[in-house]
């Protein structure tokens, strides 16, 4: 008998095609991909121990042939240890440029371009290779193939299995041909692409104007990347506005104005501003023509960058994990990083350099460390010895643990847990101050009967009925559409056994809002309220309930004491070593998908006022005071204070420095 490992592709690491066609073939695709699965295993499973891994949605366990064990690429990935995964990918991005000795092009103003990327691309690299290649080799490791099966080759995840086999000297052949796989592996690679293609084309063609004019002393500018951001900036920016401190904040440009995302953040630039803080976008500071002029610059340099792909065996040498050859799989992510990625952060380093010569800041205050824009604001700010603070707006630390928390000379936290968290995971404690959350904050200085009666005013709701707000969550490696599928159809059913429930779905920022309506129709929810950028703290604050997988936001619910239920598939372990444990902990009530019974008399136990609901109030308020810390009215004075402490600091390294 011999021992074999079928590998299919994964699920979409990147949520849902968005045109309706596309999700039409797709969907088509994924039925004609099952049976090709089946057909496969059958052929293999007479006379062979036959390990199966695949994508959830990818695989009907019904059909499959008795004594094939699957695992399944999203459970895999939930055991992957964090920090190696973190590493490999810092280095496998590090072998896409060359040593900083032999290319002084790449370094601009003091700052070395490359550094711009590499938690963006970490998180990208996670998605697409890493998380399947830990799958592979947990599961390489467990099973010991005489042989590997692709099914068809197409995707990342085969190529991958077939760089092990050659490594491990494992034979590896393809069972079947199809062309719909290398199709959608093609579209995939080419919409990663594309969507730094676009940032590129809208930087350039963006409608400038005048930057403000700042006045007065203590100038803090604060700058944000995404319409979340905002739930940070916008109370902060206010409360240093009214601690008489100049105010400004910095928007990065990240697509057309015409589009949700667009709109969204400059709906709220112009809240911002009618509340007395000016706003600008990075872009403001550089004229088309002097990014165009940028943009050819470059052109040599980039040259030069993808020969060496080709032709510098140093970059064969180092694109390896152990001895598995990774090069020709990681070339599209590195020739992406120079084509585009490298215009993106020249564009924003520049932009950013323009922006403190006319701002003139005390200090500078980004809300991640995440993107482009305000990774070049920080790196440009700290060359100057301006005092630099990274705002992290988080109860938690994010699963994939790219982030690297270089850019800033202070954390500034929300919560005593995550304070913790990051000094266990090296980050001098000194640089870590907890202020507290100001989004929490504010929905909790609000009156509740008060907010209650606004919020149900303002989306039209029966005010005789309960609050019960949906978090939705979307679609990833880590959740399948078939999942995402059954939670609405199992919190849609209990909502109809319960009756005289008002329900509010919380959308998450990374969802496509006319997808996800059109979806939750399908799915049997005629008249369910949709909502993207209304604050999620006051909504938790007004509710009577809330229904999620496992996210953040359930803390913060949870310190809301808003009570939570947890709906989650049979079986699965959401939490793996970086959620907080609320479910295993019992912080939350948990359901099964699919027991819509189950999650009606759950949620009937809490929606109205008595010891079911008493009880678990009183264990969620517990478990999130480790998680957030409420700022009590000083947040503009411990910022200040900090601000304070960071100029100490460079004044007295300055004075050390000085001949």
């Amino acid at each position: 008998m011999s021992r074999v490992l079928v590998v299919t592709e994964t699920s979409r690491s990147n949520g849902e095609f968005r045109r309706p066609w596309v999700r039409a073939r797709y969907a088509a695709h994924v039925n004609r991909y099952r049976r090709a699965v089946e057909e496969a295993v059958s052929l293999l499973a007479p006379g062979n121990d036959v390990t199966l891994l695949a994508g959830r949605e990818l695989v009907d366990r019904q059909t499959l042939p008795a004594g094939v064990h699957l695992r399944l690429y999203d459970e895999e990935s939930f055991k992957a240890e964090a920090d190696p995964l973190t590493e490999l990918g810092s280095r496998l991005i590090g072998a896409w440029w060359p040593r900083r000795e032999t290319e002084p092009a790449l370094s601009v103003n003091g700052v070395w371009l490359p550094d711009l990327l590499p938690v963006a691309k970490g998180i990208l690299l996670r998605l697409d290779v890493l998380e399947s290649l830990a799958a592979l080799e947990r599961v390489m490791d467990d099973v010991k193939p005489q042989r590997i099966v692709l099914l068809t080759g197409a995707s990342t995840a085969e190529r991958v299995a077939r760089a092990f086999g050659e490594d491990r000297g494992i034979s590896v052949k393809t069972a079947t041909w199809m062309l719909m796989p290398f199709v959608f592996a093609r579209l995939s690679r080419w919409l990663r692409s594309r969507q730094e293609r676009n940032v590129v084309h809208h930087m350039h063609r963006q409608t400038r104007r005048s930057g403000p004019t700042p006045a007065g002393r203590r100038r803090i500018v604060l700058s944000v990347c995404q319409t979340r951001h905002f739930e940070v900036v916008e109370p902060l920016s206010v409360s240093l506005r009214k601690a008489g401190l100049t105010t400004t904040v910095l928007a990065a440009y990240v697509d057309d104005e015409t589009t949700p995302i667009e709109s969204a953040i400059r709906a709220r630039m112009r809240r911002v501003e009618a509340a007395g803080v000016p706003c600008a976008y990075f872009m403001n500071y550089v004229s088309p023509v002097d990014a165009r002029r940028i943009v050819r610059e470059l052109w040599p340099l980039q040259r030069r960058l993808r020969r060496r792909l080709k032709a510098d065996p140093e970059y064969e040498s180092l694109s390896r994990h152990g001895s598995v050859r990774l090069a020709k799989i990681l070339r599209p992510f590195a020739v992406d990083a120079i084509n585009q990625s490298l215009v993106i952060s020249r564009l924003y380093l520049e932009s950013a350099r323009r922006a403190l010569d006319a701002l003139s800041p005390d200090a500078v205050v980004i809300a991640s460390d995440r993107r482009y824009a305000e990774r070049a604001l920080a790196l440009v700010a700290r060359a100057r010895s301006i005092p630099t603070l990274l705002f992290w707006g988080s109860s938690l630390l994010s699963r994939d643990r790219i982030n690297t928390f270089d850019v800033a000379d202070r954390l500034l936290l929300i919560g005593d847990d995550v304070r913790a968290a990051m000094v266990e995971q090296g980050i001098e404690p000194r640089r870590l101050t907890v202020v507290g959350d100001p989004r929490s904050n504010v929905a909790r200085l609000e009156d509740r009967t008060v907010l209650r009666e606004r919020i149900f005013t303002e989306f039209e709701l029966a005010p005789d009925r309960p609050l019960v707000v949906l978090v939705s969550k979307y679609v990833s490696v880590l959740f399948s559409p078939e999942e995402k599928a059954a939670f609405y159809r199992t919190v849609a059913g209990a909502v109809d056994r319960l009756g005289q429930v008002n329900v509010v779905i919380k959308v998450h920022p990374n969802e496509r809002l006319p997808l996800l309506r059109d979806q939750v129709r399908e799915w049997g929810w005629r008249d369910a309220i949709l909502i993207q950028s209304y604050d999620i703290h006051r909504l938790f604050r007004a509710a009577d309930a809330a229904v999620m997988v496992t996210s953040m936001a359930g803390v913060e619910a949870m310190a809301m004491e808003c009570p939570v239920v947890a709906v989650q598939t049979r079986g699965k372990d959401f939490e793996g070593d970086y959620m907080p444990a609320y479910v295993s902990e019992a912080a939350v009530a948990r359901v099964d998908m699919g027991d819509a019974d189950g999650l009606a008399a759950a949620l009937a136990g809490l929606v109205s006022e008595g010891p079911t609901r008493d009880a678990l109030v009183a264990r969620g308020r517990t478990f999130a005071a480790r998680y957030l810390h409420p700022v009590d009215g000083r947040l503009t004075e411990r910022l200040v204070g900090v601000v304070a402490e960071v100029e100490a600091e460079l004044a007295a390294r300055a004075s050390v420095e000085r001949p």
